[in-house]
C-alpha cells in the first residue's frame, strides 16, 4: 500500500491491554507515524499534558474508570478542541456510539479492529490534519500581517496623540498678560482636532484662540496644527513690522482666513474657530466666532452668551469676519469650549446644552471662584452627566478671569497627588525669596500649604480625584495670604480645636494635620459653595 504524500503524525494510542496497544501500534509505526502509548487514562492525560499530537485512539472500555469521562476531559481543554480522536471500544450499541459521537469523539471502532480499515481511516485524518495545518500556518500569516497593520495603526495613534498634546493643546500660562487662565482639554476616543492657543500680544491682555476641525484622525490634527501655526505666523508678522499700532482681532482673523481657506476647500474641510481678546487695561472683550459655540461671560451678576455666529473658516473666499465687543469689569469671568462640551451626550441621548451650562455657573455670582475652579465644576459637571458614555468629540473648556484690583497674584495649578508636594513646596519657598520673607515665616507657610494640599487630597472622592486645585499667594498690607481652592465637600479647616490634642494623635479626621494649619496661621478664612472649597490663611509679615 503506498503512503500519501502527508506529514507523518503523532499519534496516541490509549488502551489498558498491552496486546491492543501492540496490534494497534505496529502497522501504525510501519506507515511512518511516530507512535506513543498509555495504558490508562490517567497515563494519557498527564502525557498530554506534556506533549503535543495530531491524533489520538482512545479505548474507552479502561479498567482504570470511565473512558466516556476521559473523553469529555480532552474535549474541554482549549488545546485539545481540534484533535482528532477515534473511539475504539468491544461494544457496537447504538446508545454508546451516539454518546461517544455526542462527547466530541471524530470517529467510532469497534473490536477487534479492522486494521487496513484504520489505515484508511487515519490517511484520511492525514489529509484533514495537513489541510488543518495550512490552514492554521494561513491564519498565522494573517494575524503577523494583522499585528504588524494595527502596530502601525497605533504608532499611528500615538504619533496623532503626542500632536494633539503637546501642538494643539499645549501647556497654558497661568496668568498672562495679567490675566489668570485654566484650561481642560480631555480627548474622545478617536483623535480630532481641537485646538486651542493662550498668548499675552500685548501688556495688560491676552488672547484666546480656540478651534475645532471637522473631521477625525491624523489629518485633523495636522490641520489644528496649522491652524495654530497660522495664528502665531500671522501675530509674529504684526508684531516684526514694530510701527507702534496695536493690529486688531479683525485684521488677524481675516489674515488667518485669506491663508488657510483656499487650502481647507481644497481639502473638503472646515475649522470652526473663535478668537477673543481680554483687554484688561481698557475693560473689553473682542471677539470673533466663526462657526463656533459663542462664549460665555460671567460679570456683574449676570451669565450671558456672547459671539455672533460667522461662518466657519473654509466655507467660502470671500467672507469678511468683523469684531464684537463688550465692556468686562474687575473679577469677571470668560468661557469658551468647544462643542464637544456641548453636544455631549448621556446615555438617553440628551445633549449637555448651553443652558444646562449657564445653570452650573449660576452659583459664581454668590461666591466667584479662580480660574481653575470654574474648569474644573463645568467638566466634572459633564463628566456626570454623560455616565458611562464614551465621549463622541473632544472635550475642550478655557477659562480666562480678571482679578480684582491690586497686587497680582502667584498662582500655582496642581494634580491632586502626593508625589507633588515638592513642585508645592518649591512655589511657596520661591514667593518668600522674592519677598525677601524671614526663614521662620517661610517655614510657616511652607508647612500650612503642604499641610492643606495634603488634607485636599486625602479627602478627594473619586467623583474628583483628577480634577485640579489651585493655590494663590499674595501680600496685601502686612498680611501674606494663601489661597487653596479645590472641589470637594464641606470641610472646614478653622473649625479644628487647638485644645485638647495629643500631638501624636493622626487617627482621626481632622487631626494633627489641621492642627497644626490652625497653629501657624495667623488669621483662617474659609467658604464652600456649590461643591467648591475656598480657604485663605494669613500670616503677619514685617511691611
Amino acid at each position: 500500500m503506498n503512503q500519501l504524500p502527508y506529514d507523518a503524525l503523532r499519534i496516541l494510542v490509549v488502551d489498558d491491554e498491552a496486546i491492543a496497544r501492540l496490534i494497534l501500534s505496529r502497522p501504525l509505526l510501519e506507515l511512518g507515524h511516530q507512535i506513543s502509548l498509555a495504558a490508562s487514562g490517567n497515563q494519557a492525560l498527564d502525557m498530554l499534558q506534556k506533549h503535543s499530537f495530531d491524533l489520538i485512539l482512545l479505548d474507552i472500555g479502561m479498567q482504570d474508570g470511565d473512558g466516556f469521562l476521559v473523553l469529555d476531559t480532552l474535549r474541554k481543554k482549549e488545546e485539545l478542541r481540534w484533535v482528532p480522536i477515534i473511539v475504539t471500544s468491544g461494544h457496537q450499541s447504538e446508545a454508546q456510539i451516539n454518546r461517544a459521537l455526542e462527547l466530541g469523539a471524530d470517529d467510532y471502532m469497534t473490536k477487534p479492529l479492522n486494521i487496513g480499515f484504520l489505515r484508511y481511516k487515519i490517511r484520511n485524518f492525514q489529509r484533514v490534519i495537513s489541510l488543518q495545518k495550512q490552514n492554521l500556518q494561513l491564519l498565522a500569516s494573517v494575524t503577523q500581517k494583522q499585528q504588524s497593520l494595527e502596530d502601525r495603526i497605533a504608532l499611528e495613534f500615538e504619533y496623532s496623540s503626542r500632536i494633539q498634546k503637546t501642538l494643539l493643546f499645549g501647556s497654558v500660562p497661568l496668568a498672562p498678560g495679567g490675566l489668570f487662565t485654566s484650561a481642560r482639554a480631555q480627548a474622545a476616543q478617536g483623535i480630532n482636532g481641537d485646538f486651542i492657543e493662550i498668548i499675552s500680544v500685548y501688556p495688560d491682555s491676552v488672547d484666546i484662540i480656540i478651534g475645532d476641525v471637522m473631521g477625525k484622525g491624523p489629518l485633523a490634527a495636522i490641520l489644528g496644527a496649522d491652524v495654530k501655526l497660522q495664528v502665531q505666523r500671522q501675530i509674529s508678522n504684526r508684531l516684526s513690522l514694530g510701527n507702534g499700532t496695536r493690529f486688531s482681532v479683525t485684521e488677524i482673523v481675516n489674515a488667518i482666513h485669506g491663508t488657510l481657506t483656499p487650502k481647507l476647500i481644497e481639502l473638503e474641510s472646515f475649522v470652526t474657530f473663535l478668537y477673543a481678546r481680554l483687554d484688561k487695561a481698557h475693560r473689553t472683550l473682542t471677539v470673533i466666532c466663526c462657526g463656533h459655540p459663542p462664549l460665555i461671560v460671567l460679570s456683574g451678576g449676570e451669565s450671558r452668551l456672547f459671539g455672533p455666529p460667522n461662518l466657519p473658516l473654509g466655507v467660502m473666499v470671500d467672507e469678511v469676519y468683523e469684531e464684537q465687543q463688550c465692556a468686562i469689569e474687575a473679577g469677571a469671568s470668560v468661557i469658551c469650549y468647544s462643542d464637544g462640551l456641548s453636544e455631549a451626550k448621556n446615555i438617553h441621548g440628551e445633549a449637555y446644552g448651553e443652558d444646562r451650562l449657564l445653570l452650573e455657573l449660576a452659583p459664581y455670582h454668590q461666591a466667584q471662584w479662580g480660574a481653575n475652579a470654574l474648569v474644573e465644576l463645568v467638566y466634572a459637571s459633564v463628566l456626570r452627566f454623560v455616565g458611562e458614555q464614551p465621549l463622541a468629540d473632544d472635550l475642550t473648556l478655557v477659562v480666562a478671569k480678571v482679578p480684582e484690583d491690586g497686587a497680582l497674584h502667584s498662582r500655582l495649578r496642581l494634580p491632586r497627588a502626593l508625589d507633588r508636594i515638592s513642585e508645592l513646596r518649591g512655589f511657596v519657598e520661591h514667593f518668600a525669596q522674592e519677598l525677601q520673607l524671614s526663614a521662620e515665616l517661610t517655614d510657616k507657610m511652607v508647612l500650612v500649604a503642604v499641610e492643606s494640599f495634603t488634607n485636599t487630597v486625602r479627602h478627594s472622592s473619586s467623583e474628583i480625584i483628577n480634577s485640579a486645585l489651585e493655590l494663590q499667594i499674595r501680600q496685601q498690607d502686612s498680611m501674606v495670604w494663601l489661597l487653596l481652592e479645590a472641589l470637594g465637600p464641606y470641610f472646614d479647616p478653622g473649625a479644628v480645636p487647638l485644645e485638647p490634642l495629643d500631638p501624636m494623635d493622626l487617627s482621626r479626621e481632622g487631626g494633627f494635620g489641621l492642627h497644626i494649619i490652625n497653629a501657624l496661621a495667623d488669621s483662617v478664612r474659609y467658604s464652600h459653595a456649590a461643591g467648591v472649597n475656598h480657604m485663605e490663611f494669613g500670616f503677619h509679615c514685617q511691611a
